[in-house]
């Protein structure tokens, strides 16, 4: 394991313990969604048009990186830390530290996203990367939905 995951997990073990809050899919208002790459305007604009309010953070620029530890700066920190949510959906096609912290860092009552050995998220689902982020969209609404008996 790098320097940087060991960090990484040492961060991650002392993070406050959360609350899982699972609400059936029509009762979510709130809505973050992770991508690194790709264009996720027409999910955005399907679950603006349920009536969910939906914010999409990307990969922060390098400057907004700290080049040791893969850990986005406090300005970005705060900016993902500013709004609770009701669920994150991280759509990230290529898992690496960097969105790892910010799905870390974002206040959600549930999270999901892609499987990785990283288990930051209350429901993984494993699909390969390439995979586009579609798909893992549908296979998340469909197992939240399934879970929350909708």
């Amino acid at each position: 394991m790098k320097l940087q995951e060991k960090i990484f997990e040492l961060i991650l073990k002392h993070q406050p313990k959360r609350t899982i809050h699972l609400f059936p899919w029509k009762q979510m208002h709130k809505v973050v969604i992770l991508i690194d790459k790709g264009d996720v305007s027409n999910i955005k604009h399907l679950l603006e048009s349920e009536g969910k309010q939906v914010d999409v953070f990307t990969m922060p620029d390098k400057k907004d990186i700290c080049f040791f530890t893969e850990r986005p700066k406090s300005n970005i920190r705060e900016t993902v830390q500013a709004r609770k949510y009701d669920l994150l959906i991280d759509l990230t096609q290529n898992p690496c530290l960097t969105m790892l912290y910010m799905g870390m860092y974002i206040q959600a009552g549930f999270k999901t996203g892609r499987y990785t050995e990283k288990n930051i998220y209350d429901l993984t689902i494993n699909t390969p990367a390439q995979d586009q982020p579609n798909f893992l969209f549908e296979q998340i609404v469909k197992y939240i939905q399934m879970v929350t008996q909708e």
